[in-house]
């Protein structure tokens, strides 16, 4: 716990920026935050992303990575300049014919862990983090 502790300030922050709408965080974000880590552990990272990504009528999953993408960058762990998922998919990629192949290969599935690594624990950060909202219902037309 003291691993995530640290970062909800973090996400409380980014919450409150990118998430909350009049103080509130929607019970479909909270649904979106909740399944993305289930996400990970099943299918990997790429594939969640990619899920996640996609543009269509959910508009709040496309909006999670977008809000992962702050919290990484807030946390250091993703370059300003970097898209989270251009990443992942550049160390998923088999590596081109290079004089140590094996190395980079090594080198690049130690990131990719470290990575997933860290999106756990701000997703869990964040799903604690947007305890401190009150969840809005979506009204029905």
């Amino acid at each position: 716990m003291k691993n995530i502790q640290k970062y909800i300030p973090g996400a409380i922050e980014v919450a409150e920026k990118h998430l909350a709408k009049n103080g509130k965080i929607s019970e479909k974000m909270n649904g979106y935050i909740s399944s993305f880590g289930a996400s990970v552990i099943s299918a990997g990272l790429l594939p969640t992303l990619v899920f996640f990504s996609q543009k269509g009528e959910s508009e709040g999953r496309e909006k999670l990575v977008k809000v992962l993408e702050a919290l990484l960058k807030k946390e250091g762990m993703l370059n300003s300049d970097e898209q989270l998922l251009k990443k992942v998919k550049d160390l998923v990629k088999p590596v081109d014919n290079t004089t140590d192949k094996v190395a980079q290969e090594a080198q690049n599935k130690a990131e990719l862990n470290k990575l997933t690594d860290d999106i756990y624990r701000l997703i869990v950060a964040l799903k604690l983090a947007i305890r401190i909202f009150p969840k809005s219902k979506k009204q029905k037309s």
